[in-house]
């Protein structure tokens, strides 16, 4: 008998048994009724909607999932612990684009939940990074309606940000980036935020590297005594054209203090050498002569180790 014909109670409780990584151990106490064999034959997932009734897609793994329609269901099984894995292997297995643009569809309208979700925004990860770039424009869309500094600043919702970054035409992402630029200072400082800063500073334009350069520039002294912003000042000098690091570098070195706030820290202290690679000799002896006559890596109680290695570097020519 089709699970579409039982009573209501005895779907819900089909359903429940479909929606688990295994077959739970109560169920095999229930009447042959209740416990049919399509259940536990074959893995695989059925699919309807647009894509037709009877079309039926192989999930490869050892998960076991069983016969599972996920139709209609991909945003409540994207929310669970074991319910997200089998939305995931589905858009593993799926054979063509087709297929797992009708699954994501389902998160249409729920993105913002998605990115707070410690189990969807698996999912959604999945989604873009399997989805060719033109087809998540109803995530960009969703986003922009949002703050996007608030999800950036989030423990999952950052990782979308960052995705959709790396993945998607900046075209498609400009006005997402836009917003985090203006707050590139705060965010390059946040235990989550700096992870989406790392990320603008590889893939962003040349524009957006200028305003972003004049931005940490501002706030260099902020960004050198925290470990999340030293990090951030490191990318910037790794990624950034060389007229942006250049200008980054010599910002670092306007007063003797910032460098050796930096150096007297574990993160700080690669991030300074880095800086001083950017300079030329003049530059270098210019900034030796500061710290020496200051005297500010003594009075910071720079690691001699560390010490010797600024001034070693300091003096490269």
């Amino acid at each position: 008998e089709p699970v579409e014909s039982r009573p209501w109670p005895a779907q819900a409780l089909l359903d429940r048994l479909g929606s688990g990584m295994e077959r739970p151990t109560w169920s095999f106490y229930l009447p042959a009724g209740l416990s049919p064999q399509e259940l536990h034959q074959g893995q695989f997932v059925r699919l309807g909607g647009a894509l037709g009734n009877h079309l039926a897609h192989p999930v490869q793994g050892s998960c076991g999932l069983d016969n599972i329609s996920l139709v209609g269901r991909v945003w409540s099984l994207s929310q669970e612990a074991h319910g997200c894995r089998q939305v995931q292997a589905a858009l593993d297995s799926a054979e063509g684009s087709k297929i797992c643009e009708s699954l994501a569809g389902e998160l249409c309208g729920h993105i913002l939940q998605a990115c707070r979700s410690p189990h969807a925004n698996h999912v959604l990860q999945k989604c873009i990074s399997l989805l060719r770039p033109d087809t998540l424009q109803f995530v960009i869309e969703e986003l922009q309606c949002s703050s996007v500094s608030k999800i950036a600043r989030h423990k999952y919702g950052c990782r979308i940000i960052r995705d959709l970054v790396e993945r998607c035409q900046m075209h498609q992402v400009h006005q997402i980036v836009e917003s985090l630029i203006q707050e590139v200072g705060s965010l390059s400082r946040h235990p989550y935020g700096h992870h989406v800063v790392r990320s603008l500073l590889q893939h962003g334009t040349s524009e957006q590297h200028r305003c972003m350069v004049s931005a940490l520039a501002g706030e260099v002294r902020l960004l050198c005594v925290d470990a999340y912003g030293c990090a951030v000042l490191k990318a910037a000098l790794r990624y950034m054209p060389d007229a942006g690091r250049q200008a980054l570098a010599q910002s670092l070195f306007q007063e003797p203090d910032i460098i050796a706030d930096m150096a007297h820290t574990r993160h700080g202290h690669s991030t300074a050498l880095r800086a001083l690679e950017l300079l030329d000799s003049r530059e270098r002896a210019e900034v030796s002569w500061r710290l020496r006559s200051s005297g500010v890596c003594e009075s910071h109680a720079l690691a001699p180790t560390r010490r010797q290695k600024l001034f070693a570097r300091c003096s490269k020519g």
